[in-house]
C-alpha cells in the first residue's frame, strides 16, 4: 500500500510516498481502507520537527492524523463496528498513519460517517471539529446564552467553533480578515470584527469564552475581554495558560490550552449536527495524495480558509 513518510525533518519536500505493507490487526484494532484524509497544521508540524520535544517520535515517521473510509478488518475483541461500515475519525498527529491506503484505528478514534456526506468532506471534520467541540464544552463549559470570541473564525478549527457555538445557543463574535467577513457571517457569526481594522481587545465587548484558534494572542492579552469566570482557550502551548491558574486566584478568569482526546462519543454528537445541517465543512482545496507536499505548501502559508481534502482513492467524492 501507499503511505507518505518522512526520513528527516523539514518542509514539504521530505514528504515521500512509499510503498508498505498493510498494517496486521491484532484483538483489539479496527483496520480502515482510507478514502479521504486532510491536512491539518499539526501534520506539518511534526513533518518540520516542531513536536519533537514530544516523546516516542522516531525516525522515520509516518504522517497524517484524519481519515474517512471503510472498515476492511476488525480484531476479535471489537464488537461496535462490522467490515463494511463507513466510518470517519481521528488517530495522533505524532504517531501518524492516515496519509495511506489503510490505517488501524481503536474504536474510541471512529464513528459512522453521516451518509449526508461524502469521504472527503468526512475526513476533514474529526481533528478541527473535535478540538473546537471540545475546547468550548469541556474546557469552556459553553451554555445556552454565552457569549463566545472565535479568533480565526475562517480556518479549520474556526470555521467549526463558530457552527458548534452558535448550535448549543451562544452568541458569536468572530474575527477574521476583511476577505473572510462574509464566510464568517455565512458559517453563522453574529458579528465580526476584522483584525486589520479593528483590534478585538480595543473593543468593549466581554465575553464568556475567548476561543483564540489560531493562537496568536495571550491570556494576559485577553483578560480584560472576560468576564469574571471567563475562559481563555488556545490551541498551543503558552507560559501564559500554564500560569493563568496563579491570577485565577485573583481575578477569576481561566486560561487553558485544549489538548485533543479522540472521543467517539463527541464524534457521535458532531454527526447528529451534521446530519441536521448545523454543522458544514468549507473545503478550500482538493488534493490527490500524489500532491500532498503541495498540500502541505499551501497549509503552510496560513491561507487556508476552512480545510483541505487529501483524495487517497477516486471513489472518496
Amino acid at each position: 500500500m501507499k503511505a507518505v513518510e518522512i526520513n528527516k525533518y523539514g518542509g514539504p519536500e521530505v514528504l515521500n510516498i512509499i510503498e508498505v505493507e498493510k498494517p496486521a490487526v491484532d484483538d483489539n484494532n479496527i483496520l480502515v481502507e482510507v478514502k479521504a484524509s486532510s491536512v491539518n497544521p499539526v501534520d506539518w508540524k511534526v513533518a518540520k520537527g516542531m513536536l519533537k520535544f514530544i516523546p516516542g517520535q522516531k525516525l522515520p515517521k509516518r504522517l497524517g492524523s484524519d481519515f474517512a473510509g471503510v472498515v476492511a478488518e476488525v480484531g476479535s475483541n471489537i464488537s461496535d463496528f462490522q467490515i463494511g461500515d463507513e466510518v470517519y475519525g481521528v488517530i495522533s498527529a505524532i504517531k501518524g498513519g492516515a496519509y495511506a491506503n489503510f490505517v488501524l484505528a481503536e474504536s474510541h478514534q471512529l464513528s459512522i460517517k453521516p451518509k449526508n456526506i461524502d469521504f472527503a468532506d468526512a475526513a476533514t471534520i474529526p481533528l478541527a471539529a473535535l478540538t473546537a467541540y471540545q475546547a468550548l464544552t469541556k474546557i469552556g463549559k459553553l451554555k445556552e446564552g454565552d457569549t463566545v470570541c472565535v479568533n480565526g473564525s475562517s480556518g479549520g478549527v474556526g470555521h467549526f467553533a463558530v457552527q458548534i457555538a452558535k448550535a448549543l445557543g451562544a452568541k458569536v463574535v468572530s474575527v477574521c480578515s476583511t476577505k473572510n467577513i462574509e464566510f464568517s457571517k455565512k458559517f453563522g457569526s453574529d458579528e465580526v470584527v476584522d483584525y486589520k481594522t479593528t483590534d478585538i481587545l480595543e473593543t468593549n465587548h466581554k465575553f464568556d469564552i475567548f476561543f483564540d484558534s489560531v493562537a496568536n494572542k495571550s491570556y494576559f492579552n485577553v483578560l480584560k475581554t472576560l468576564k469574571r469566570g471567563g475562559t481563555y482557550i488556545t490551541t498551543l502551548p503558552s507560559l501564559s495558560a500554564i500560569l493563568s491558574p496563579l491570577f485565577r486566584l485573583f481575578n477569576g478568569k481561566i486560561g487553558r490550552m485544549i489538548n485533543l482526546k479522540s472521543n467517539s462519543e463527541d464524534l457521535r454528537f458532531l454527526s447528529e449536527l451534521i446530519k441536521s445541517g448545523k454543522l458544514k465543512v468549507n473545503i478550500d482545496k482538493k488534493y490527490p495524495i500524489e500532491d500532498i507536499q503541495e498540500a502541505h505548501r499551501y497549509s503552510e502559508t496560513g491561507r487556508v480558509v476552512g480545510k483541505l481534502a487529501i483524495i487517497i482513492n477516486e471513489d472518496a467524492q
